[in-house]
């Protein structure tokens, strides 16, 4: 055992570091949603351990015990936790661990929503924070040695729990779920009935579930990359129309470049085109690499979360690896031409890119970029600034359109609420997700913030979030701006779920995606999204993963690799060769035959 756990906390280690996104239900809600389980309850026997317990349907003897004594209630209406005093005397509160935003300043049992829960269900978690930096290093040390472990994960994984608890799912640390899914989770049941792939998403290659999945629908928002950002100021200065083609962006740039001093601040400090080579963000939007290669063919791709899959498509049912495409070699062609044209940013090669990038040129007082990707034109943190930007309609190359589509899904965490075997009250914890999956509007608030503070209700009784007549952020608190508002006032994410269907009905679309969609809308993204398939997100098994992370890391190095030396020196046909030998010597084959092989698995 020990030797298994070793591995597990190596290749879960390895993995990280690799890697790196309803409470209180409604009245109709309390006397109906558990009348299945309400019958489950009743019959069920003892159990002597939580694992056994719920892979068999049965309650812990914990459970029964409350049950019986009157403490807690499983039957599907509200509270839960009948009696919170009798229950933390007699049982304790069940532990949560939380991994800690770094502008968190209100301790997690202090937060709005906390309390809102603790209301509605009578649930009064004992809450174990750790900062967010070296997190995932202290939870795979935890999990390796099986040592103090929470009765409870909690948003624990950056999008990628599924894969973390897989890798434990034969050492008695994660529980398996189904049953608690079926037979104590209506709500939740219900929304992945209807969504077979949901469950397809959330199934371990054992055939188990591990804990409940994190699903935001944001009308496939998290689908294609963020918007390619071109200065609608700089244009009118020049003489320049907003592009249509490749041509006319390079002309335009080319405009940037000629066109003096546009920022008025009186230095030489425009920049036509910024990018980030090698960016390693979510969901892809800083290179702009990979969003120019559909315009010489074939479209790339971008993991988006979904572990190892960068660079792979399905096409005719085969994944593809498809940054060895002649494409991806006209590309680099493409961008060593902008950039011997002095188009380019110099400090687009640097390692220290994301700070400068970030942190410097798209937050200073004065336009400095024509042209650059984003994930959110909120990151224009200067308002004058961020109006002079409009989004580049999709671009027509030689041989396509710009854009690509992210390996993603909006299923973004198949377990980012996750019981350990340490857990004596599971059935407890599958009610409380289910009360917040079964309320709409808490898991609105649960992952954006709460009534009050990024939310207050319309005359229709529909949740909006503040904005002003210019569609900024109106602050309700001392907490000045979206995100500080939100950790704030919630622990954020967790297993809520937030469907298409909710949005204008029970709270507007969240303030910040609302333009960030319409900029998508104007870069193709109902075009690309019905063009492309994309890698589904696949759980792994250990074995997969671990060889995953000894390969994946390697390829992804040659490949950035390479495209600085393309951009900078040319690509040749030598140079070309010798990057398809290294990606075949790193195991890019090896690579495409698991991805088929796990899709194969879950289409079956």
């Amino acid at each position: 055992m020990k030797g298994k756990k070793l591995l597990s906390m190596l290749t879960c280690m390895t993995l990280v570091v690799s890697l790196l996104s309803g409470c209180g239900g409604n009245a109709e809600s309390k006397k109906d949603s558990g009348s299945a389980a309400k019958s489950a309850a009743k019959s069920a026997a003892s159990g002597s351990t939580a694992s056994g317990s719920t892979a068999s349907g049965e309650l812990t003897a914990e459970e029964k015990e409350a049950v019986d004594a009157g403490i807690i209630n499983l039957d599907g209406t509200l509270p839960i936790i009948k009696d919170p005093k009798a229950f933390e005397e007699k049982y304790g509160k069940i532990s949560m661990l939380l991994v800690n935003s770094a502008d968190r300043v209100v301790a997690p049992g202090e937060l709005a929503m906390v309390k809102k829960w603790a209301e509605d269900t009578g649930v009064e978690f004992d809450w174990k924070p750790i900062p967010g930096e070296g997190a995932q290093e202290k939870i795979n040390l935890m999990l390796a040695s099986g040592d103090d472990l929470p009765d409870v994960f909690w948003n624990f994984g950056d999008g990628k729990s599924g894969n973390i608890v897989v890798q434990y799912a034969d050492q008695d640390i994660f529980i398996p779920t189904e049953n608690l899914i079926n037979n104590y989770m209506p709500s939740l049941k219900k929304i992945l009935d209807a969504h077979p792939t949901y469950w397809t998403e959330i199934k371990a290659p054992d055939g188990h579930t591990y804990g409940f999945p994190y699903i935001e629908e944001m009308y496939g928002l998290v689908l294609t990359g963020g918007p390619l950002l071109i200065n609608k100021n700089w244009l009118d200065k020049v003489g320049k129309k907003v592009p249509t083609t490749v041509d006319e962006w390079v002309d335009c740039l080319k405009a940037f470049r000629d066109g003096g001093d546009l920022n008025g601040n009186g230095k030489a400090d425009e920049i036509p085109m910024a990018t980030w080579f090698g960016a390693n963000d979510t969901f892809g939007s800083y290179n702009m690499f990979y969003r120019f290669t559909g315009a010489f063919g074939q479209a790339d791709s971008y993991c988006g979360g979904n572990a190892y899959a960068d660079h792979l498509r399905l096409i005719d049912g085969k994944v593809t690896f498809t940054a060895m495409d002649p494409a991806f070699k006209d590309t680099a062609a493409f961008f060593n031409m902008l950039n011997k044209e002095k188009l380019i940013w110099n400090g687009s090669f640097e390692s220290d890119a994301s700070a400068a990038y970030q942190s410097s040129l798209i937050k200073e007082d004065v336009a400095r970029i024509g042209c650059f990707g984003t994930w959110t034109d909120q990151e224009i943190t200067n308002l004058d600034v961020h109006d002079e930007y409009v989004a580049v309609p999709r671009l027509k190359g030689t041989k396509g359109g710009t854009g690509f589509e992210n390996n993603y899904s909006e299923l973004q965490d198949s377990s980012d609420t996750a019981i350990t075997t340490s857990c004596k009250f599971p059935h407890v914890v599958a009610r409380f997700v289910d009360y917040m999956v079964g309320d709409p509007a808490i898991s609105i608030q649960s992952n954006w913030g709460a009534e009050g503070y990024n939310y207050k209700k319309d005359d229709k009784g529909v949740l909006r979030t503040p904005l002003d007549d210019k569609g900024r952020y109106v602050a309700q608190t001392e907490y000045k701006n979206f995100g500080e508002a939100r950790v704030n006032s919630t622990p954020c994410r967790g297993s809520m779920v937030v469907l298409n269907e909710y949005y204008d009905k029970v709270a507007g679309y969240a303030y910040d995606a609302v333009q960030l969609l319409e900029n998508q809308k104007v870069n193709g993204k109902e075009e690309i999204m019905k063009e492309y398939v994309t890698i589904p997100r696949v759980l792994m098994t250990t074995e997969e993963l671990s060889r995953l992370a000894q390969i994946q890391p390697t390829i992804s190095d040659i490949v950035d690799r390479y495209i600085n030396q393309w951009v900078t020196g040319g690509v040749t046909d030598d140079n070309w060769n010798s990057y398809l030998e290294e990606l075949k010597a790193a195991g890019v084959e090896e690579l495409v035959s698991i991805y088929q092989t796990a899709v194969d698995r879950t289409s079956k």
